[in-house]
């Protein structure tokens, strides 16, 4: 069998190899690798010889005898320095001096021998750039069908080395009615889903409007979204679940409808501020708060804190600077230079997760999470003080038009107030921003002339971001939703909406850095750590308040 692959017409066989394998009678594998192993240390000074000439820039590899620079450019193809410096996946592959020297050197075989290569080629590198390179294919991960599918044993107990019998594919036997039909077609997962959204399986469609009711009000109508069933709390409104699953299933299984049944509901656009409710208002009525503190029973709206994406794409929304494209590569959403794609494009790094993400409660990777805890620590109030980002919005915001144009200081407070909260500022929060501005010029000139601050203001920073927090939950005014009041002033005085724009394929949003963290960094410029004026210290002081990051 040998002396026939060695003179094969179809297949020549390298002649250097031919000649160390020829009338070798071997016995295991380890005979033909040691053959091997004989034929390359014969060649080694004529194959290091060829590899430096390779990697001498001016020096042409074509002087090598075919039958070495063969040897040489395995496993991989040996191109000249001169190639290799042109191509970026080339420089991540591999170092061509280094693995082609060592890997003469120290030969090894057996189960080694497969991990060798790992140490040389770096295929964390070459991974990102499959993620950031402008000519990197579009790609996303997909499951096929195995040739022969096959059933699966029963583990006892767990334990896969105790085989129960086979059990063939087919759905649930508590969710179905007489015989189960078992799948046939492939493994079987398009006949599953088909009957999981069956007409005879009324969970399903249960399952799904009680999630896009928790993400509309904060909880479900079932509080347990992960276990609808009779081990369950039972839902506040079974009415209710039952007319969205019904009302979901005849029409077409449409989220985008049902997402504007419930936001046209009134029940959705009640105030969470109890006081204006006229159950509260009402002499002599039932207190609503002392039956249903909770609000289980919908009486009035759900105050709900924003996940950390809509807060940051309130923030680049603010800014102006938005991006409205369209798919496109990943982007990193937390690190300088700051990303203006919108959150949904994050690149999220499930061995390393962002600690900025993780201070916003955002979810394990790696673990299914129907609903994310919301927790409220000092790294938040930190990252909008001291993060570039948030300087970057408050000079944003104070350079806006309407901002700039204000014919009064007042008018002024009351555009960044419609900016950020969408809604006016009360009496006692423009005095409070008032005496903000004339303590934070006082200083401005007193540092320019080089003397203590003699200013009468009667408030500080911290004052006037406690003022507009308490108008977040006081009798003055309500929380506003700042997704909406950036929209709202993003297309206010004519200005049209933001068409939908395809992201172009040689779009270029971030590269890998190549470093330890194998995270990707955005191509841009670092935001200038110039000192803010009194203007854009009251948009960031604003920024710092509460009301900025709840909703309702």
């Amino acid at each position: 069998m040998l002396a026939a692959a060695l003179n094969d017409p179809k297949h020549p066989v390298n002649p250097l190899i031919a000649s160390a394998l020829r009338g070798l009678k071997p016995k295991t594998i380890d005979d033909v690798a040691l053959a091997y192993q004989k034929a390359y240390n014969d060649s080694k000074a004529s194959i290091l010889a060829h590899i430096d000439r390779c990697a001498t820039p001016g020096r042409s590899s074509k002087q090598t005898p075919p039958a070495i620079a063969q040897m040489a450019a395995y496993p991989w193809p040996l191109p000249d320095i001169e190639e290799i410096l042109e191509n970026e996946e080339c420089i991540a592959l591999f170092d061509t001096r280094k693995f082609c020297a060592d890997w003469q050197n120290r030969p090894v075989f057996g189960g080694q021998n497969n991990r060798k290569p790992v140490a040389y080629f770096r295929w964390a590198q070459v991974n990102e750039l499959r993620l950031s390179h402008p000519g990197a294919p579009r790609e996303a991960m997909a499951i096929q069908d195995a040739a022969s599918p096959r059933d699966s044993y029963v583990y006892l107990r767990g334990d896969k080395n105790k085989r129960g019998p086979t059990v063939p594919r087919r759905f649930l036997e508590v969710l179905s009615q007489g015989d189960r039909p078992a799948f046939n077609d492939g493994s079987g997962r398009l006949e599953l889903a088909k009957a999981i959204v069956a007409k005879t399986n009324p969970i399903a469609p249960r399952v799904a409007m009680n999630r896009l009711w928790l993400k509309h009000f904060g909880e479900g109508l079932v509080l347990t979204p992960d276990d609808l069933g009779n081990m369950s709390v039972p839902p506040s409104h079974p009415e209710l679940l039952d007319w969205l699953a019904d009302d979901f299933t005849k029409n077409g299984w449409t989220f985008k409808r049902m997402h504007r049944q419930i936001m046209l509901s009134s029940a959705y656009r009640q105030d969470s501020n109890p006081n204006l409710n006229p159950l509260v208002a009402r002499k002599g009525a039932v207190d609503p708060l002392k039956i249903d503190a909770a609000n289980r029973l919908l009486w009035r709206g759900n105050l709900r804190r924003l996940d950390f994406e809509s807060i940051r794409d309130s923030m680049i929304l603010l800014t102006g600077k938005m991006s409205p494209a369209v798919g496109g590569q990943p982007a990193n959403i937390t690190d300088e230079p700051y990303s203006y794609r919108r959150s949904l494009y994050g690149y999220v790094d499930r061995l390393r997760l962002n600690d900025t993400l993780s201070q916003f409660d955002y979810a394990d990777p790696d673990m299914a999470n129907s609903k994310r805890g919301s927790t409220i620590v000092p790294q938040q109030a930190l990252f909008f003080m001291n993060n570039p980002l948030s300087v970057e919005v408050a000079r944003s915001v104070a350079a806006r038009p309407d901002v700039v144009k204000a014919f009064s200081e007042d008018a002024r407070i009351n555009a960044m107030f419609m900016a950020i909260f969408q809604r006016r500022a009360t009496s006692n929060e423009i005095r409070a921003a008032r005496d903000f501005l004339d303590k934070q010029k006082a200083m401005t000139i007193a540092a320019a002339r080089g003397t203590p601050a003699t200013g009468t203001a009667k408030t500080s920073t911290s004052g006037s971001s406690r003022t507009s927090a308490k108008g977040a939950s006081g009798k003055d005014a309500k929380p506003a939703n700042p997704v909406a009041a950036a929209q709202g002033s993003a297309t206010k005085k004519g200005v049209p909406a933001t068409k939908k724009v395809e992201a172009p394929d040689d779009m270029m949003m971030s590269v890998s850095t190549g470093g330890a963290e194998g995270i990707l960094q955005n191509v841009g410029e670092t935001i200038p750590r110039n000192p803010l004026t009194p203007i854009e210290l009251l948009a960031h002081t604003l920024l710092l308040s509460n009301e900025f990051v709840y909703v309702n």
